[in-house]
């Protein structure tokens, strides 16, 4: 008898303990699942889509927000600007990074929900058109690439390769052409920017169409290759005229607008509220994010100041 009182005893402490560890097991997983999903300016996860073509700046903005934010945690999504609006539009995406703000079409989308973006430029960017080295010509005619786009034949331009169809660096270009889809000879896609720079330097007489940004932050194993590929200066006919002068796709030549191919680019918040992604957008264009994009070689919307002190002894 006094065992099976025994047993009994042991028995009630054993279910006792158990769903003691459970319960409080539960509340703590509760709790952290909370603490993860709570989401502040500097703190909480968020998803960004970026344009494929600036990867490299946001992603290093992103890097130094996570070292100062140790709270905040930012997925950051490399795309197509075609997939990035349509995930905006079918509401699976709220905040992305784009060289353009969205059309009053599609912008439409979210008056009728009553959604009003938070919209931020935050720098400017260039594209750059590249040619592998042995080419002889280190220039090119703005003119004689477009028309490569209008399906005219160019003794100058063998053929152009984009990273993807529905790359912005294509809409960009077309949009300048003067044309809505690309011509059935002549011009070539890829899968990504990193295939670009490996056709051009592979194959003479093609010109690679890509976001000076993964030329002057190109990730460690392109350097081979970036070091054998020559960016082409291009005419600038609005500015110059008849005279004929070509630019390079430098920080300077953005600045003063020489360099004809350039682009604004933005974060469109559509989170409808004070979150991780405002905080982003609040950092990259606050003087650290601005100091980031100045390092990386394109064009801050504000040039940090720097402070020097003057002393009058060594």
């Amino acid at each position: 008898m006094k065992g099976k009182i025994k047993y009994i005893f042991f028995s009630l402490l054993l279910v006792l303990t158990v769903s003691v560890t459970f319960y409080s097991c539960k509340d703590k997983t509760d709790e952290d699942r909370e603490a993860v999903i709570k989401e502040t300016l500097t703190s909480g996860e968020i998803t960004i889509l970026t344009d494929n073509t600036i990867s490299p700046i946001v992603e290093d903005v992103v890097t130094v927000f996570h070292s100062v934010y140790k709270n905040a945690h930012i997925n950051q999504v490399n795309k197509t600007e075609k997939e990035i609006v349509q995930a905006l539009l079918n509401d699976s995406a709220r905040v992305a990074i784009l060289p353009r703000k969205l059309t009053p079409s599609e912008e439409k989308y979210f008056t009728n929900r009553k959604i009003t973006p938070r919209v931020t430029e935050f720098a400017t960017d260039a594209i750059a058109l590249l040619a592998n080295s042995k080419t002889n010509d280190t220039v090119v005619n703005l003119e004689d690439v477009l028309n490569v786009l209008r399906g005219k034949p160019s003794g100058k331009v063998k053929s152009l390769v984009f990273d993807n169809p529905g790359s912005s660096t294509v809409e960009y270009m077309l949009e300048m052409a003067g044309v809505d889809k690309l011509p059935e000879s002549g011009v070539y896609s890829v899968k990504s920017n990193e295939e670009i720079i490996k056709y051009v330097h592979d194959n003479a007489g093609a010109i690679g169409i890509i976001g000076v940004d993964w030329i002057v932050q190109a990730p460690s194993h392109l350097t081979q290759y970036i070091d054998e590929i020559t960016v082409l200066g291009v005419d600038n006919v609005k500015m110059d005229g008849a005279e004929k002068k070509y630019y390079k796709p430098n920080q300077s030549n953005i600045a003063t607008g020489a360099y004809p191919l350039t682009r604004k680019l933005y974060v469109l918040n559509y989170q409808s509220k004070q979150g991780l992604g405002m905080g982003f957008e609040i950092y990259i264009r606050a003087r650290e994010g601005q100091r980031i994009i100045l390092k990386s070689g394109l064009l801050p919307v504000e040039i940090p100041t720097r402070e020097i002190s003057v002393r009058k002894e060594l």
